[in-house]
């Protein structure tokens, strides 16, 4: 049977069996990301077996469909009419084909999911007073940063409210970043993203500080941190695991719409 969710317990006590998997989704139970969401579940022997995630925060929707059994395609194919005209995905490459026929993709390349295990590596080599804690009166300088250095992230000011937002600056000017796109104290778990550098100071592990600070406020906060990044991001990934990330799983991201009739 194929249901609308609404039950935050249900949903979560199904994404908790793997938070690997559905760290963003169990961040978008939270009260400031719930509204913005639409859940579609597959129910076998009353028991859910499988979770859609529609996200409608941004301009363009994004669907996640990710999956701890064989059958997602069965879920996809019963809501398909019920997706948006037009929507980014994050899905495992098989699932391509049930949407093939009635949506033009237009693909964004293999991506990693990483999961944290450094806790118990020595994260002191990075002093904290490297970087700073960014607030509100910092969002014009991020802003300006991601038009330069990382054009198209996703970025809503709430998550610069979660204040796990770090930078490095200098003569005022912001030239690395580091935040989260999850952070749910609620239920304990963290995604970061937004990490970027000035062109123009790569290289010189301002990154590096701005990482290792965000994940020392987060040690008594939540207990899973993951990421996600493009698995041809060579650099990035060779410093995630340097900190202490392993890689957790591969997926598709794309953009996926619909044929006119």
């Amino acid at each position: 049977m194929i249901m609308r969710l609404q039950d935050k317990a249900c949903i979560y006590e199904h994404l908790q069996k793997n938070k690997s998997l559905f760290a963003y989704h169990i961040g978008d139970l939270d009260a400031f990301f719930f509204p913005y969401c639409t859940w579609y579940g597959l129910i076998e022997e009353n028991t859910l077996s499988d979770v859609v995630l529609v996200y409608r925060g941004p301009s363009t929707p994004t669907v996640l469909a990710f999956s701890m059994t064989s059958s997602m395609p069965q879920l996809i194919q019963a809501i398909k009419d019920k997706l948006p005209d037009r929507f980014y995905c994050h899905y495992p490459k098989k699932l391509e084909r049930k949407l093939a026929s009635s949506h033009t993709i237009t693909p964004f390349g293999t991506h990693l999911k990483m999961d944290f295990h450094g806790f118990d590596s020595d994260l002191s080599l990075t002093e904290p007073q490297d970087s700073i804690q960014l607030t509100h009166r910092d969002e014009p300088q991020l802003q300006k940063l991601y038009q330069i250095a990382y054009p198209g992230n996703y970025f809503n000011p709430h998550m610069l409210a979660t204040g796990k937002y770090y930078g490095v600056k200098k003569d005022e000017e912001l030239l690395s970043v580091a935040g989260v796109h999850v952070y749910s104290r609620a239920y304990r778990i963290a995604v970061l993203g937004n990490v970027t550098t000035h062109p123009h100071m790569r290289n010189r592990g301002l990154a590096k500080r701005c990482v290792v600070t965000v994940l020392k406020t987060l040690e008594h906060e939540v207990d899973f941190i993951g990421l996600n990044v493009k698995a041809d991001n060579y650099p990035a990934i060779e410093l995630y695991h340097k900190i202490g990330f392993k890689i957790a799983s591969t997926y598709e991201e794309a953009l996926f719409e619909k044929h006119s009739n």
